[in-house]
Formats: structure tokens, C-alpha cells, sequence
């Protein structure tokens, strides 16, 4: 029976179902009564309907050696040089610091397919499997619904294996890495940040590291050393006293003052934070007329003063806006008049 968007199906190799949302050639996207949707190939599940399903091979989890070889699915260029694998968090239906949930996700951004596990990692170092299976080439999969204070000071292993199926393929290393969590993050307003894989803001956490950290690795201690100490001979950023006059609040829009990492985050998303964080303080302020709010954005490239810049001519007219103090910020913040 021909899989089709609507339909209600039961998974042939585990336990499970939903609805089918979408169809995607060989692939279908089913909605649990979670509200999870599962990557699943269409011969991996049954039309609940159809009382006695013929099924060849499918029902014991055997693939043809034949389908195997023409097993099809989109490739993305660029992919294969640059996979990309993240836990991710995302808000849950309820708030709050005892009944708040996060829905816990996997992203394979690559064209392999890949055998994975995430186990606790326990106090004495033996570990927990949490979960395990094959995730399918670019695709994302829920895992869970968990509250944040089940998260809280967890320490996880996550393990992966990538490989294609039906061709051959440039061997990649296995993945094994070791992610913290502290509860407190996702309590924090900006931790959760706009991304390229959801409609809704979330926390990524990064399984692969990126090219600068894998060369990072491979440097000789005599090359770290250098790395260190020509970080340390730069001067530290200039912390800025908080200022207690009447009237005035400070607001540092360093990104390192917002959240506690940027672990996985893109300049633009950082960007982003920063902004949110400059509109959450706008909007706050909007009825203490005459009240004087100093931005401090730092010099840098000049990004973020100048998107800031952008918004007070478009969005915020009503309120005047000058350099801050020079004496006190030199070049680095913007003073809005309320």
C-alpha cells in the first residue's frame, strides 16, 4: 500500500506511530503522539488500515542486497567536507524552573547516515545509554521530552558513526565527545537563539568540532604555548564600572555577558543574541521618558554599533540617540534618550 500524507502508520522494526505529515520519495516524515516527527523509510512502516500488510524482508529489518545498491537520497554539496551534528533544545509547552520541558532533538546536517548513542556519563565515569539508533542523512529527529532540572549538572557521551549506503564514500573519523549541561542556561532569555534548522529558537550543542579546533588539536604543546601567550599579550577588553546616577541604566551587549557560551553559534546568530537583547532593553524602557540608556557594544569590526544605529533611525525615531561618553566607553557604546 502506497504511503501518503494523512495516513495513520505503525513503525515494522519498533515500537510506535503517528501520522504521516509529508512524503519525500523513499522517505516519510511521521508525527508521534509526542509531537516528534520521525524520519522513517516508507517500507519500514504499515498503513494501520490495511489489517494483514504483505511485506517482504521489512518486518525482520533485512534490506535487499538489491534495494540496497539503489537505495536513493539527496545529497547537499558541500556536505561531505563539512559535516555538521548537534544535540539540540528546544522550549517545551510548560515554563518554569520545576515543570519547564525542553524537547531534546538530534541534527545530522551531512550527507552520511549515522549510528549514534548519548549515554549519561556518571560520577564514578561508567556510563548510562540514554538513547541509540541511525539517524538518515540530513535530517533531524526527536529524542525526548525532558524537564530542565532533569538536565541540570548532566555531563553526556555522545558517540557516532557515519557511512552512506549504495556508493562509495570518503571514510570519516568516529565521533566521541563528551557535552555538559548546567540547568541555568536555559533559563537565560538569549541562550536560545535563532538557527538554520528550526522555525523556533534553540540551544545547539556541536558533536563535530569545526575545522579550527580540529587543526587546533593537531598543533605540537610548543604551539599552544604560542597560541596562549600571544592571546594573553592582548589587552583584556575593558570592564566598565556600573554607574549608579539616577536615570542612567548600562547595558553590555558583549556576548560573553549574555550567555555563558557560544559553542556552535555563527557570527550571525551572536549577532542576533545581541540585538534581541538590545530590543528586550528598548522595549522595557519605552515609558520612562528622559531616561538615558548607554549600550556598550565595543569597536571591533563595527557590526554590532552599526546595526544598533540602523534600528534607532528606523524603528526607534521617536527616541534621540549620541555617542556615550568618550572619557568613559572611548568609541565603544551608543547613549539612547528615552
Amino acid at each position: 500500500m502506497k504511503v501518503k500524507a494523512g495516513d495513520i502508520v505503525r513503525f515494522l522494526n519498533i515500537s510506535g506511530g503517528g501520522t504521516v505529515t509529508r512524503v519525500e520519495g523513499k522517505l516519510a516524515f511521521v508525527e508521534d503522539e509526542d509531537g516528534f516527527e520521525i524520519p522513517v523509510m516508507t517500507h519500514e512502516v504499515v498503513v494501520i488500515e490495511d489489517e494483514k500488510p504483505t511485506v517482504s524482508n521489512a518486518s525482520t529489518g533485512a534490506v535487499d542486497e538489491a534495494e540496497e545498491e539503489s537505495y536513493e537520497y539527496i545529497e547537499e554539496e558541500g556536505n561531505d567536507d563539512n559535516p555538521k551534528f548537534f544535540v539540540a533544545f528546544l522550549p517545551g509547552e510548560k515554563q518554569g524552573v520545576e515543570s519547564g520541558h525542553l524537547r531534546v532533538q538530534l541534527i545530522n546536517d551531512s550527507n552520511y547516515f549515522s549510528y549514534y548513542t548519548i549515554s549519561k556519563v556518571n560520577k564514578d565515569a561508567t556510563l548510562e545509554l540514554m538513547f541509540n539508533g541511525l539517524i538518515e542523512p540530513n535530517t533531524k529527529i526527536g529524542l525526548d521530552k525532558m524537564t530542565v532540572l532533569q538536565l541540570d549538572d548532566r555531563q553526556w557521551k555522545v558517540n557516532i558513526m557515519m557511512f552512506k549506503k549504495g556508493r562509495a564514500y570518503k571514510e570519516l573519523p568516529s565521533v566521541s565527545t563528551d557535552i555538559k549541561i548546567k540547568a541555568a542556561r536555559f533559563f537565560k532569555e538569549n541562550s536560545f537563539a535563532d538557527n538554520d534548522y528550526y522555525h523556533e529558537k534553540a540551544v545547539l550543542m556541536s558533536i563535530i568540532k569545526g575545522e579550527f579546533e580540529m587543526k587546533l588539536e593537531q598543533l605540537s604543546q610548543k604551539e599552544v604555548d604560542q597560541v596562549v601567550k600571544e592571546k594573553e599579550a592582548k589587552p583584556a577588553r575593558k570592564k566598565f564600572a556600573r554607574r549608579d546616577e539616577p536615570g542612567i541604566l548600562e547595558v553590555d551587549l558583549h556576548i560573553d555577558e549574555l550567555i555563558d557560551t557560544t559553542a556552535g553559534l555563527s557570527k550571525g546568530e551572536i549577532l542576533n543574541i545581541q540585538v534581541d537583547k538590545f530590543k528586550q532593553v528598548m522595549k522595557e524602557n519605552e515609558k520612562f521618558k528622559g531616561k538615558k540608556l548607554v549600550f556598550i557594544h565595543g569597536v571591533g569590526a563595527g557590526t554590532l554599533k552599526n546595526e544598533i544605529r540602523r534600528l534607532l533611525e528606523r524603528q526607534y525615531k521617536k527616541h534621540t540617540y549620541q555617542d556615550a561618553s568618550f572619557r568613559e566607553y572611548g568609541f565603544g557604546a551608543t547613549m539612547v534618550i528615552i
